[in-house]
């Protein structure tokens, strides 16, 4: 679902000294600065699971958060940079099995996860990432506490099972009841260093308690470890979706809320083609662009490259989600990248659909869009703002032929709306670029203005 992307792509890592500690208290860690959001990391693109699902799911679901900046990157080559030091935490949902390609060097990938965690940060194991670099399972083990062991049984037969919270004060399940879970309890977990559990279940087949989530200390940084999560289904429980925020807010040493996380609705899976990881330095000199363009009291709140990004927050807590696939036409760049950096991509659908949540009711806004007929194909395209129930449906951009740049060399086109208070009230609405002529609605850019009160 390039729905387009919950990235910012392109994160950070490097070497490592290895130090092995207890396990960690139960007490809540310092607060960091609460002006910073805190830069989420969710690593995935090999997995034995529906990772192409269930990765979109859980950075959507993070970044319901207002105070998590996540980023999806399915390239997990991206554990051979030292971009992952950008990042205060990294989440896996990645699983390079023996039989499946490693990292272009899974050595220098665990060296940069090992000096990430002696940095003091946090990751979060997530399900069969405990089979992560399973041909350097000795190395893993020491590094999260514990692997994926073939030599014993995997899971039980996947069902409805009781999770037991085991520690009713740690800040990651003080506030989580004892909860039931459609999902696989796994019983494939080997090793016996040191961890503190935080949740277990007993196997309907042997008849043991096995933990379900747990934390494990490295060095000066904090492992958090769940083998729950095997599906789309099983990230519809408001308890494991809860356990997660909070397991990444605690990793950042930042205040963990007693209200449980909303489970997000469920997000397009990741398409098979080419995913394009955004440019961070073109994004951040886009907005510096736009931001010249407003009028004083006017406050740019979030910037979306669309057909690279799929989901912003703002630090003030909207959030806007791309739903399409994504283009990169080839020209594009040569010849607009000097003065629109970023409108080489696009996001295409019949529609393209745009949620947009968590307005604030006493605010204003306005959206902006760019849009361009990048290959000739005879675009004209119609924007629509629906109420969440669909009872109210309203056109804000009318029937509008989009400027062609494959023949004309007509630059790329922004157009407006302001969104009707009703919709504001609401809390959002979808925005929906809907095709009048042609082959697929596009878009090339989206981003939120606050207006001045």
């Amino acid at each position: 679902m390039t729905f387009t992307q919950v990235s910012k792509l392109i994160p950070l890592f490097l070497t490592a000294i290895v130090l092995l500690g207890v396990t960690p208290s139960a007490s809540a860690q310092p607060t960091a600065s609460p002006e910073k959001k805190v830069k989420v990391l969710v690593v995935t693109g090999i997995e034995y699971h529906a990772w192409r699902e269930t990765a979109p799911q859980i950075a959507k679901q993070l970044a319901s958060c207002p105070e998590l900046d996540v980023t999806l990157e399915p390239d997990y080559n991206i554990l051979c940079t030292d971009k992952i030091f950008d990042y205060d935490v990294i989440f896996f949902n990645f699983c390079n099995l023996r039989e499946y390609e490693e990292t272009r060097d899974d050595d220098l990938a665990l060296d940069n996860i090992e000096k990430f965690l002696n940095s003091g940060k946090g990751i979060v194991i997530y399900h069969l990432a405990i089979g992560m670099f399973e041909k350097r399972a000795d190395r893993v083990q020491k590094l999260i506490g514990r692997n994926y062991d073939r030599d014993v049984q995997g899971h039980d037969p996947f069902r409805n099972f009781e999770v037991d919270i085991i520690d009713k004060e740690h800040p990651i399940t003080k506030h989580v009841p004892d909860f039931k879970i459609d999902d696989e309890l796994y019983t494939c977990m080997g090793g016996d260093l040191p961890i503190h559990v935080l949740a277990e279940s007993t196997s309907s087949t042997l008849k043991t308690k096995f933990p379900m989530a747990y934390l494990y200390k490295y060095g000066a940084g904090n492992v958090f470890t769940t083998v729950l999560g095997h599906d789309m289904q099983t990230l519809k429980s408001p308890e494991l979706c809860t356990i997660l925020r909070n397991a990444v807010l605690w990793l950042a040493k930042r205040e963990v809320p007693a209200e449980p996380a909303t489970v997000v609705p469920p997000v397009r899976s990741l398409p098979s083609g080419k995913i394009y990881p955004p440019d961070e330095n073109a994004n951040r000199e886009r907005k510096e662009q736009i931001e010249k363009t407003l009028s004083p009291g006017e406050k740019l709140l979030l910037y979306l490259d669309c057909g690279r990004e799929w989901e912003k927050a703002a630090s003030t807590g909207e959030t806007i989600t791309v739903e399409a696939d994504c283009h990169r036409f080839p020209g594009a760049q040569d010849s607009w990248v000097n003065d629109t950096p970023n409108q080489e991509h696009v996001a295409f659908g019949n529609p393209v659909v745009i949620p947009i949540d968590h307005l604030n009711p006493s605010k204003k806004y306005r959206v902006y869009l760019s849009w361009w007929d990048h290959n000739a194909a005879g675009r004209t395209q119609t924007v629509h703002l629906r109420s969440k129930d669909k009872s109210r449906d309203q056109i804000v951009i009318k029937e509008t032929k989009l400027p062609n740049f494959a023949t004309d060399q007509q630059p790329p086109q922004i157009e407006s709306f302001d969104i009707d208070a009703s919709f504001v009230k609401d809390g959002g609405c979808d925005c929906a670029i809907d095709l009048v002529q042609g082959p697929n609605a596009v878009i090339c850019e989206l981003w939120l203005v606050e207006l001045k009160p």
